[in-house]
């Protein structure tokens, strides 16, 4: 039998693999829990045809885009290396512009000859694009006539063949997007879709509602799968987070939590430093070293900082642009040793720029605070385990927001230990109380999210598009095989 330690930390992983953004692990078991509901919903109405279609689409879909996808684009990165002839040539091309830019880094130090960085730029999309294109032909055309030639094989049915083939008469969707955008433009696109799930699922599923809805073989069956396909976008991409937000803001007052995997690091980090100070600390005390004032925290006068250009968005809702500052400036600016070595060490929580080292302008304040939640130490090793090395690789990229964002929730976490202090004192038994309470609240936000999900997805989003096709018709029954034409007489 585990130890309770590391069931705790088993368990924590666990919860963390399920709630962390663009994590493949609950969608996966999202999915499962989809295609069983679905093809049960399709039986229920339509029997052996419906289910067995239903059954067939979903599983190839879901197979396609958590598999197919990623492969696609693995044998892509191969390809593109020969072509490159640079067999390491896997790197990202997403930028901050003042922060990471490791595109450039790779230009810089892995510079294909006779290539300049806008035909690698190309290169690189053409293969994103490339591998979205094969699985949007597969899943929304390949699957689809392959469920018609089973059905009307099972059913030995020549009208629904003939059916199948006639032209459909209606206005077709342009195939040609404009490509006038510029090559950054191109790179923010190729990035999202190799690197955020959010990116590869809208990117596959226009395309493959655009495709099942283009093969659909009735007018009804065609509004089925617009309703069904675009609806359901919502609840794969969003609603597990929206639920567990609102939960949150229920318990704490704060739509976002730590999550337990994090959560562990930094116990575990406070756990050392009050062992350290004797076990124990005053609550006063453990606020000033661990959290510290930043609104104490001056920074001094002549630094110079490069900001990144705001977007329309981030003007809309007033967001703080991006700064950062070249440590070698800095050592012209600040003499205090101490100070000079948390900057070096808080510039190595993202990769040299270009062979420069920078570090952001909040990175700087928190390395003026010197409070234990920001020890670069601790950071790097919280980074480190929610991105998996690559937030100071410097082929990677890694969005600020994201780290700051996860830091943030450290703070705040923090802040917590400090509240649920009943007696003015901090020690290991309430730093556990915290995590564990903690952990628990990740759970149950992680199961009613999931529930929500899976219950729209696998039997409401099913049911509402059968009402919709018996109000319509008046007829309860599998538009794909229905002959609505011929068998007017039965239609309300």
């Amino acid at each position: 039998m585990l130890p309770v330690s590391n069931n705790s930390a088993a368990m924590a992983k666990f919860i963390t693999k399920m709630t962390k953004a663009d994590a493949l692990a609950p969608i996966i078991a999202l999915e499962s829990v989809v295609v069983t509901g679905r093809t049960y919903q399709a039986y229920k109405r339509g029997k052996g045809d419906e289910a067995r279609e239903r059954f067939l689409e979903e599983t190839t879909g879901s197979l396609v885009w958590l598999c197919g996808v990623a492969a696609l684009n693995e044998l892509g990165d191969k390809l593109l290396g020969k072509i490159l002839r640079k067999p390491g040539a896997n790197f990202d091309v997403g930028t901050d512009k003042v922060l990471r830019r490791p595109f450039d880094n790779f230009m810089q130090k892995v510079a294909p000859k006779g290539l300049n960085g806008t035909q690698v730029a190309l290169l690189k999309g053409a293969k994103v694009l490339s591998s979205i294109l094969l699985a949007n032909l597969f899943i929304g055309f390949v699957v689809p006539k392959i469920n018609h030639y089973i059905t009307n094989t099972v059913n030995n049915n020549k009208k629904d063949l003939e059916a199948e083939n006639k032209p459909v008469n209606e206005e077709k969707a342009s195939q040609n997007p404009s490509f006038k955008g510029a090559i950054n433009a191109l790179n923010v696109f190729t990035n999202a879709i190799e690197n955020t799930n959010t990116g590869k699922l809208l990117s596959t599923d226009f395309g493959i509602a655009g495709g099942r809805m283009y093969n659909a073989r009735t007018k009804e069956e065609r509004r089925e799968i617009a309703f069904r396909d675009l609806g359901s976008i919502y609840f794969y991409m969003w609603a597990q987070g929206h639920v567990g937000n609102l939960l949150n803001l229920a318990e704490s007052g704060k739509a976002t939590r730590l999550n337990p995997s994090t959560a562990s690091t930094v116990d575990k980090y406070l756990e050392d430093y009050l062992n350290a100070h004797g076990g124990e600390m005053s609550l006063e005390d453990f606020k000033k070293a661990v959290i510290g004032n930043k609104s104490d925290v001056k920074l001094p006068e002549g630094i110079k900082f490069e900001s990144q250009k705001v977007s329309a968005l981030g003007k809309l809702f007033n967001s703080e642009p991006l700064q950062v500052a070249k440590v070698s400036e800095l050592e012209a600016i600040i003499t205090d040793s101490e100070v000079l070595n948390r900057i070096k060490e808080m510039a190595k929580l993202q990769p040299d720029r270009l062979g420069e080292a920078v570090i952001t302008k909040q990175q700087l304040i928190d390395a003026l605070n010197n409070a234990e939640i920001t020890n670069p130490k601790l950071l790097d090793k919280a980074f480190n385990e929610f991105t998996g090395g690559a937030h100071n690789n410097e082929f990677k990229f890694v969005s600020n927001n994201k780290l700051e964002k996860l830091k943030k929730e450290m703070i705040e976490y923090a802040e917590t230990i400090c509240k649920e202090s009943k007696d003015g004192k901090i020690n290991n038994e309430l730093l556990k109380k915290v995590k564990n309470k903690n952990m628990m609240y990740n759970g149950i936000n992680f199961a009613a999210g999931f529930a929500v999900a899976a219950l729209f997805l696998s039997t409401l989003i099913p049911k509402i598009q059968y009402y919709i096709t018996r109000r319509a018709t008046g007829v309860d029954a599998f538009p794909g095989t229905y002959d609505y034409e011929h068998k007017k007489d039965m239609v309300a």
